[in-house]
């Protein structure tokens, strides 16, 4: 058996805050007129779903609300609810550097992984990839659909720097593990319309972009969609569960 080398980690700066629909106009006229909009989606915008994988341990929730400087998530990403692109993901964290590497899924593979089918991983072919990773910490973690995160994005990009400014919005989140099954209802997170706005780049902002971002008072947060729509389907378990009992 060949063994592939294992591709260098490339980081990128991530800063992510919350504001309001106010701010998000003011930001996103001023982005309009000097970025390009994401080549993805119609003009910027389009629809991701992502569910998210925890251990047995709860890891990858209690390691951010611990706030650990070292952390990692593993999830299955799509777009606008359609099965023709379908990625496993890796995402590691370092401070507030990002590292993000995956490989494509057929739809019969997304759907097994969901029930706990995990033999394909460790094909040849995914040797020192996303899905390798992932089969090694199953085996020794058990790995297991934790939580489904649905929201739209609109972004803009700039290439000196490699800049990526995203205003994520609607954020979601669904009791079905499965967001392509047939009837999968989803529930709202935010009760305000709030917005999180996500800056990303590999080592600097030209000073242009930064005027565009000056005026607005932004606090840099620690915002996890993962862990707001985990808390969510929380408070919607309690819930149901008082319903049926009183």
């Amino acid at each position: 058996m060949s063994v592939k080398n294992e591709p260098s980690k490339k980081y990128r700066h991530e800063l992510k805050y919350i504001i309001n629909s106010g701010y998000y106009h003011i930001l996103r006229s001023r982005l309009k007129a000097a970025m390009k909009p994401d080549p993805h989606g119609e003009k910027g915008v389009y629809r991701i779903t992502s569910l998210y994988f925890d251990d047995l341990f709860r890891s990858a929730y209690n390691d951010k609300l611990l706030g650990l400087d070292v952390r990692k998530k593993y999830r299955v990403r799509y777009y606008g609810l359609s099965p023709s692109v379908i990625r496993l993901e890796v995402k590691e964290k370092k401070g507030e550097m990002v590292c993000k590497r995956s490989v494509p899924l057929t739809l019969s593979e997304y759907k097994g992984l969901i029930k706990g089918e995990r033999d394909f991983l460790r094909a040849e072919k995914n040797i020192n990839t996303a899905a390798w990773e992932f089969s090694l910490s199953d085996r020794l973690t058990a790995l297991f659909p934790a939580v489904l995160v649905d929201y739209r994005r609109e972004a803009y990009i700039c290439p000196a720097g490699n800049v990526r400014i995203t205003f994520d919005s609607n954020l979601k989140t669904s009791l079905n593990a499965d967001g392509l099954e047939e009837g999968a209802e989803f529930i709202n997170v935010f009760n305000k319309g709030e917005i999180i706005l996500e800056v990303k780049y590999d080592s600097f902002i030209p000073s242009y972009i930064m005027d565009l971002l000056s005026g607005i008072p932004l606090t840099r947060e620690s915002v996890s969609k993962f862990v707001l729509c985990s808390d969510k389907l929380t408070e919607v378990s309690k819930c149901s569960f008082y319903q049926q009992i009183s």
